[in-house]
């Protein structure tokens, strides 16, 4: 092979076992706890979204600042930064995915997933409620 050929196949190889390593310890998802006690690991964290809880988000001011609350599945509440514009009707969901790091009272999320309630959910309800009239 040419030299050119392994430089390039291992400088791929090196940033697939970066990618890799980043997320390898974020399968399961953590709790807030445990992303304090490793503030240097990414984590995944699967939590409730605090409905009665501030959401800050002002796009004429940093449209790439979003802040909003999330009790997590050993019901610890953190404040939840995230540097992604906030996502179209994130209000209506019920949990959030997230993968970040803990940075003392905050958990600085790289990348936020809203699972919002199914449409079709709230079709079947509208329908089991005509039906009982």
């Amino acid at each position: 092979m040419k030299p050119k050929v392994i430089i390039l196949l291992v400088i791929l190889a090196v940033a697939i076992a970066g990618i890799m390593t980043t997320y390898a310890g974020a399968e399961k998802s953590a709790t807030f706890e445990e992303a304090d006690d490793n503030p240097k690991e990414t984590f995944h964290i699967t939590g409730f979204l605090m409905k009665d809880m501030p959401m800050e988000y002002n796009p004429q001011i940093d449209p790439n600042y979003f802040s909003f609350f999330i009790k997590d599945k050993a019901g610890n509440i953190r404040k939840v930064v995230s540097l992604e514009p906030k996502q179209q009707d994130f209000e209506r969901a019920e949990t959030v995915n997230m993968y970040g790091k803990s940075d003392g009272d905050v958990f600085r999320a790289s990348k936020v997933m809203p699972k919002c309630p199914s449409k079709y959910k709230d079709e079947q309800n509208n329908k089991t409620a005509q039906s009982s009239y």
